[in-house]
């Protein structure tokens, strides 16, 4: 892990609305010839020293899986242009699907690689940003051929409350803070919706689903969004501690569905699913 945050991290990609969804947008000049950063995003053998253990090779229209640090994704290559253009369909550990996409265009001094992550929803977009932006910058070390520096998790959360701000989307995973006596879960989620509205919604999702009893919930109000932040003592174990931190996540979803006018569908897949996911953060 690298040592302390000498000074805040700036977020070097965006976030653009699109008319169907989202997207991810990272355009990344890189001084090597695009042979060279052609064979890093494809070679199976230099793909693990960047993103994962990819098995098989990228092959136009064939499946794939991807084994990461603390998860894993699979999907098809939809697009495969050598030197040119990777475009694939990515499933994560929850099951939402994402269509990403890399170019390698030829440029002045060397090449230019354009990688977009597309989506049909707001979910995880600040986490998945923050994310990216540290899988580019090791892609550019091995492109450097040095050893990818691994950001520690204070660098992780600073990024994306970064991307949340700088685009203005809600941030969507908890975090425990503190330790010991003093441990604690916190979410923040940002609603399009009157502090009174969030707050019901809030107290019914948690009720349905179990959780809230022992939560506080602040919120700020501006006129057009509220920013509420749930925080919660914790106590138990990995397992209770990754299962509470799922919980509040569906209850939160729950309650975004309910303030949009949709019917929340909470089901044991998700919550299982979250629970994988949040586990080795705890």
């Amino acid at each position: 892990m690298p040592g302390q945050i000498t000074s805040a991290p700036v977020p070097e990609g965006r976030i653009e609305k699109l008319s169907d969804g989202y997207a991810v947008a990272f355009d990344r000049q890189l001084d090597y010839p695009t042979a060279h950063i052609w064979d890093i995003l494809t070679n199976p053998e230099k793909v693990p020293l960047w993103l994962g253990q990819l098995s098989p090779a990228w092959q136009l229209g064939k499946e794939y899986t991807l084994e990461m640090d603390g998860g894993s994704s699979s999907g098809t290559v939809l697009q495969l242009e050598p030197r040119s253009s990777l475009q694939i369909t990515w499933e994560d550990q929850l099951g939402s699907e994402s269509v990403l996409e890399w170019q390698v265009l030829a440029s002045s001094g060397g090449a230019l690689l354009l990688f977009r992550s597309r989506t049909d929803t707001p979910d995880f977009l600040a986490e998945g940003s923050a994310g990216w932006q540290g899988i580019l910058a090791a892609f550019a070390s091995v492109a450097a051929g040095q050893e990818p520096a691994r950001d520690s998790m204070e660098t992780w959360v600073a990024l994306r409350n970064a991307y949340a701000e700088d685009f203005d989307v809600s941030p969507t995973m908890g975090l425990v803070t503190g330790s010991g006596a003093d441990a604690a879960l916190v979410f923040d989620r940002w609603y399009r919706a009157p502090a009174e509205d969030v707050e019901a919604a809030v107290d019914a999702a948690g009720r349905r689903l179990g959780v809230g009893r022992e939560a506080g919930l602040e919120m700020t109000d501006d006129g057009e969004e509220t920013r509420a932040t749930i925080r919660q003592p914790v106590t138990g174990s990995q397992d209770q501690t990754a299962a509470l931190l799922a919980t509040w996540h569906m209850a939160l979803d729950s309650a975004r569905d309910q303030l949009d006018g949709s019917m929340p569908h909470p089901n044991s897949h998700r919550l299982a699913a979250l629970e994988r996911l949040y586990r080795p953060m705890v």
